[in-house]
């Protein structure tokens, strides 16, 4: 797996019979992503988490080639000036871009599914709903195929991604601070599901 943030790497996370996403097997590793960072993996024993409010994670991937990531970024807000933004945005997809190239995926077998842009707080800048915007451009002007997205709403995510398949759990959150139980597993795209609800993508 290769790291591009710029924390140093969590120790990954062993699932163990109580831990594991559904589908996983024994011996799956979750590698958890933090604000800022971009992870890319060709394995398929990893699964890469984040929690997600206003920030956006988008995920990569090439089937074909096996190999996916992730980034997890959020724009520097209404106090900065539109081209710091645009900056800014476009750097955390060129360093998921890139990792990805490096690793052996084919540009023109790229897939994108993209996940946050939260309100969260009442009367904020809308911060949420500009990285939304930013992200949904920069991936139709590049010309990358957009195959599952769930952005905005007024609730935090849980996101898990197989970086090899390209499969996506996302699990809706009570409060930024729950741990996410969920209720029930069911296909969905829109962001009416019960809080606590597994989608999969």
């Amino acid at each position: 797996m290769t790291h591009l943030g710029n924390r140093h790497a969590p120790r990954p996370e062993t699932a163990g019979p109580t831990g594991q996403a559904p589908g996983s097997v024994d011996g799956a590793v979750f590698i958890p992503l933090f604000q800022g960072e971009t992870r890319i993996s060709d394995r398929r024993d990893e699964i890469m988490t984040t929690i997600l409010g206003s920030c956006i994670a988008t995920c990569m991937w090439d089937t074909m080639a096996g190999v996916g990531g992730m980034n997890h970024f959020l724009l520097p807000g209404a106090t900065s000036d539109r081209g710091d933004n645009m900056r800014y945005g476009v750097n955390a997809m060129e360093l998921l871009i890139n990792g990805l190239l490096k690793k052996g995926a084919d540009r023109r077998r790229l897939e994108v599914k993209l996940f946050g842009g939260a309100k969260m707080f009442e009367g904020g800048a809308g911060i949420g709903a500009k990285n939304a915007s930013f992200a949904q451009w920069y991936v139709e002007n590049e010309g990358f195929t957009v195959t599952g997205s769930c952005l905005g709403g007024t609730r935090g995510r849980k996101i898990r991604f197989w970086p090899a398949s390209g499969r996506v759990q996302q699990c809706f959150m009570t409060t930024m601070t729950d741990p996410a139980v969920p209720v029930a597993t069911r296909q969905s795209r829109d962001d009416n599901a019960a809080q606590g609800d597994i989608q999969l993508f």
